[in-house]
């Protein structure tokens, strides 16, 4: 445990530093200790931050451990940066790693039980615009819809946060895909757009391999057979993720709940760092 602990705070208080990040001169708990409290609370508690503190105050890891609340303001103050980091340790992956190809996947994520939907704060509001759809489970989902981009040894590279009426295609469009060039990207079936694969491989030199319907004008069998195992470790990952995740997350504010979904990508990422390191 401490091991992981140790690779995110080094990896966490050396980025901030590249990003320019200065803490103020009165605080007594730096940005780095309370990035990584952020991401043992996700690795080791199901992301109950009070639990974390506890640990990190019985076992003394920090010379400071702040109190609940005020820890939640210091995390909800850094949210800004937190996305500034996935860049930086993706750039860190690819020089430990060796990268073949990319896969690109969403993954649900409900704040609530659907017959709960009407009167939920997290995401409120009687419109459709949280409510999402499992083709998968053939059930629908109020609330957020994950899209991933890992790599084949199951590192999360980029990371986007949609409601859950938004398309698999349309994050596809969203999404940066700051990719290698003549890369290979693997997508399921709802990614299923001719426009966005010519201009991939165009502008980009990024290689969509689709898994294509039956029906479809560019169907080639061995491709297929191609791209569904390449895709295969997507599912790994969302394995990997879901081990993390505890029934169901606790959260008052949206802000919140997304705060501790980063809190989940980063503890699954630096677990793969420090299985290499």
């Amino acid at each position: 445990m401490n091991w992981t602990v140790l690779v995110a705070f080094c990896i966490i208080d050396d980025l901030l530093k590249t990003l320019g990040h200065k803490d103020d001169p009165q605080s007594k708990t730096p940005a780095s200790v309370v990035l990584t409290i952020w991401i043992l609370a996700a690795l080791f508690f199901s992301g109950k931050h009070k639990h974390a503190l506890a640990y990190c105050k019985e076992h003394a890891l920090f010379s400071f451990i702040p109190s609940r609340s005020r820890f939640c303001r210091r995390l909800h103050s850094l949210s800004d940066y937190i996305p500034l980091l996935l860049p930086l340790c993706k750039t860190l992956w690819e020089q430990l790693a060796s990268v073949e190809h990319y896969v690109l996947d969403t993954f649900p994520l409900p704040v609530c039980e659907n017959i709960r939907a009407p009167r939920c704060r997290l995401a409120p509001g009687l419109t459709l615009t949280y409510r999402g759809y499992i083709p998968s489970q053939r059930v629908y989902f109020h609330g957020l819809k994950l899209h991933l981009v890992c790599t084949d040894s199951q590192f999360i590279t980029e990371v986007l946060c949609t409601p859950g009426s938004v398309a698999d295609v349309q994050g596809l469009y969203l999404m940066p895909l700051d990719l290698p060039q003549a890369s290979e990207l693997y997508v399921d079936r709802g990614y299923t757009d001719y426009l966005a694969e010519d201009d991939l491989a165009m502008a980009e030199g990024i290689r969509l391999r689709p898994i294509r319907k039956g029906n479809s004008k560019r169907y080639h069998q061995p491709g297929q057979f191609i791209a569904t195992l390449g895709r295969k470790i997507i599912e790994s990952v969302g394995s990997a993720l879901t081990e993390l995740f505890p029934k169901r997350i606790h959260a008052t504010t949206l802000q919140g709940f997304v705060l501790k979904v980063w809190g989940f990508i980063f503890a699954h990422n630096f677990r793969r760092l420090a299985g290499v390191l």
